[in-house]
């Protein structure tokens, strides 16, 4: 005759119970890792887009004038504005990058 109190093992319950558990872990785990993977990715962007946007004001500081264009390469586009201030012999350099719907805008000064 088997004794039911010394039965060993898990219940039903408790195994649904463990794999909701796990599978609760894993979500947040997943998002947690898809969250910070989109994060990175903006970041790498939006680095790649100021890096460029400098690249175009160096490129104005020798030669100030207004272009647009798209970024060789890329997926980016640049608008380049040079607006003279009036009696003061300085320049207003502006560059625009645009693309992945993100825009990285730089202005700088120069004396002319």
């Amino acid at each position: 005759m088997r004794d039911t109190g010394s039965d060993h093992g898990f219940t039903l319950l408790e195994i649904m119970v463990a794999l909701a558990l796990v599978g609760m872990v894993l979500v947040t785990i997943l998002y947690t890792v898809n969250y910070h993977a989109d994060l990175s990715y903006e970041n790498a962007l939006l680095t790649e887009m100021y890096m460029l946007a400098r690249e175009k004001l160096m490129e104005m500081e020798m030669k100030p004038a207004d272009s647009r264009g798209r970024v060789p390469d890329t997926d980016f586009t640049f608008i380049n504005t040079a607006n003279a201030i009036p009696d003061t012999g300085i320049v207003e350099l502006k560059t625009t990058i645009s693309g992945d719907g993100k825009t990285v805008s730089l202005r700088e000064f120069i004396v002319r």
